[in-house]
């Protein structure tokens, strides 16, 4: 098999100084700071450029109700996303017109209630609204629930747009790109990383940055480590342009919603995901049940057509068995057409001026999660150059620079100026692991 990098044309290199496996967000941006820093690299993805969950985010940049580990990155990606579109040269969308989430009952008020000593610790400008203040804030909204927690300076991009021009620009800065062209295995000496087999031929490397995505686990596992991560799928869509209903960020009511500059939205239905069951959520059950019990709210559980793709995918004939690492190269996730009939519906309720809207573009993602709701950033434990990025939960998007930034510290100088303590992988192992605040 022979591949070209997608924007050099030029061929597989025998060696690089860092190859990084998967070419979402995540491994978009580290490729970008890397290759700024005058750094060979190789990013590999079995499928294409942000084919998956990163270009199917809702587009949220928000500090706001995040883990509070997971703030002090958020402060800093803030400092980088409003001048990404001058040092990308593309149009993100970027605005930066706050983010509301509307409480509807007493116990989302008392969880954004039980927030607020986060963003009084970090000195956020995030308050608590009442009801009248989130009527006065959206006068299109019908109902104000029983208030919310707000913030003005948090923003919102195109996820459509981001990934692939990191990815332009880490390849105009000398970076070699390969999509369809998966790993195969990352093979170690004396403890040490030194080899990605690729689909294509082998790559020598002193560092390798798994940020695979909901595949991460199956490139650990071939290394000996277990990583605790599902995933639970997503469903959002595009609506036809309507008149401006806010500029806002919005979840309440049933939905998640923001207008792009177009006038169409990007919407969902609230924060509930569909988890299709296969054999494979039998692995790392005894983390995943206790959250999952406790926010069974969350998730609807379904025994559909994904569990018969997995019994094939098992035979040991299939090359999904025999190649686990590429597995399914680029899984078909059909949106659930209940869900979007239900948040046009929601959104028709919550905003009447919204009458008009409708649906014009429907998709699904597999959302990588992990048992406390963080993401796992950092080195791993045992094999010298082996680092990773993954388990983001479904609000990894805004997390992409900020991410690419530390990964490209991490291997360019062995330290970080932001503790990831609390992101380490061998929090599991320590049974360092708190409850989470949401796993997805």
């Amino acid at each position: 098999m022979s591949v070209f990098s997608s924007f050099t044309g030029q061929p597989l290199p025998d060696r690089a100084d860092v190859a990084i496996i998967g070419a979402g967000i995540m491994g978009c941006a580290t490729a970008y700071y890397l290759a700024k820093r005058g750094v060979s690299v190789v990013l590999l993805d079995k499928s294409r450029i942000a084919g998956q969950q990163s270009t199917r985010a809702w587009g949220f940049v928000r500090i706001m109700s995040r883990d509070a580990a997971e703030v002090p990155l958020m402060m800093e990606a803030m400092n980088i996303w409003p001048g990404l579109e001058a040092e990308l040269q593309t149009d993100l969308d970027w605005r930066r017109e706050g983010c509301l989430f509307m409480a509807d009952n007493e116990k989302e008020l008392q969880g954004y209630e039980e927030w607020m000593p986060i963003a009084r610790d970090y000195q956020l400008d995030t308050k608590l609204l009442s009801a009248g203040e989130v009527a006065k804030l959206l006068p299109g909204l019908r109902g104000s629930g029983k208030g919310g927690l707000y913030s003005p300076s948090e923003g919102q991009a195109e996820p459509r747009k981001v990934a692939p021009a990191f990815a332009q620009r880490a390849a105009e800065l000398g970076a070699l790109i390969f999509e369809g062209c998966g790993a195969v295995k990352v093979e170690t000496i004396n403890g040490k990383v030194d080899t990605v087999l690729t689909e294509a031929g082998p790559v020598r490397t002193n560092a390798v940055l798994v940020c695979a995505g909901a595949s991460s686990w199956r490139v650990l596992r071939g290394l000996g480590l277990d990583l605790p991560q599902q995933y639970v799928r997503s469903t959002a869509m595009r609506t036809n342009r309507i008149a401006p209903l806010t500029g806002l960020c919005f979840y309440g009511q049933h939905i998640g919603f923001r207008q792009r500059k177009d006038g169409s939205i990007t919407l969902a239905d609230e924060v509930s995901t569909d988890v299709d069951l296969t054999l494979g959520h039998l692995r790392a059950m005894r983390w995943f049940l206790p959250p999952m019990v406790e926010m069974r709210d969350m998730f609807t559980f379904r025994v559909n057509d994904f569990a018969w793709r997995d019994l094939v995918h098992r035979l040991p004939w299939r090359p999904e068995a025999q190649q686990p690492l590429i597995h399914d190269r680029d899984p078909l996730i059909p949106a659930n057409p209940k869900r979007v009939h239900r948040a046009i519906a929601n959104l028709r309720h919550a905003f009447p001026a919204a009458g008009a809207v409708q649906a014009v573009e429907s998709w699904a993602c597999h959302i990588d999660c992990i048992p406390d709701g963080i993401p796992v950033i950092g080195p791993l434990p045992g094999i010298e150059g082996l680092l990773i990025a993954t388990g983001y939960c479904g609000h990894g998007f805004a997390m992409g620079p900020i991410t690419g930034q530390l990964m490209t510290e991490l291997i360019t100088t062995g330290a970080t100026a932001l503790d990831l303590r609390a992101f380490r992988f061998t929090r599991f192992a320590e049974g360092d692991v708190k409850k989470p605040r949401a796993i997805y």
